[in-house]
């Protein structure tokens, strides 16, 4: 499961990417190999401003996972709780693609292809890869899995939704 996969995974990367300096440091890796797209969206994603849209949609379709057992074979899962999956994936490509078109001057395309070599160059050499941007990219990827969304969603109730501040240690 990556680490974002789970309710306390995405507390504690964010405890990790508001630590002092981590952002910057992660910046500053995308920087010196070539990727400013995926750069600038690294900082914009783990801004409030982004992530306030998607703490919304979690309190909003809370109720959507009331009564489902945790682990994906524990419960049959509705129609509706795939169709707000959906709705959820199509928010976060939109709100990306849209900060990545508008703000950067850059193409979807070209964002998946840095993140493509990042994560090529983190196969190769986990080592030299930065912290904060290897979680960027796990959390990323987890962000459009079914079962990391399932997790996280279910957590949620078990924690009583999400109150202000919660999600993503902020």
């Amino acid at each position: 499961t990556p680490p974002c996969g789970s309710w306390q995974a995405l507390r504690t990367a964010g405890r990790v990417m508001s630590s002092p300096g981590a952002i910057d440091t992660a910046v500053a890796y995308c920087q010196k190999n070539q990727w400013p797209l995926l750069s600038q969206a690294l900082t914009y994603c783990w801004s409030n401003e982004f992530l306030d849209v998607f703490r919304q949609y979690f309190r909003d379709h809370a109720s959507d996972f009331r009564g489902m057992k945790v682990g994906m074979g524990s419960s049959e899962h509705s129609l509706e709780q795939h169709a707000v999956f959906q709705e959820y994936l199509q928010l976060y490509e939109d709100r990306l693609s849209e900060y990545i078109e508008s703000q950067l001057g850059g193409s979807s395309k070209e964002f998946y292809e840095e993140l493509a070599d990042a994560k090529d160059v983190q196969a190769r050499d986990p080592e030299s890869c930065d912290a904060g941007t290897a979680l960027f990219i796990e959390c990323l990827v987890a962000s459009a899995d079914y079962d990391s969304f399932y997790k996280v969603g279910r957590a949620l109730v078990e924690a009583g939704g999400i109150r202000a501040g919660c999600w993503a240690g902020s």
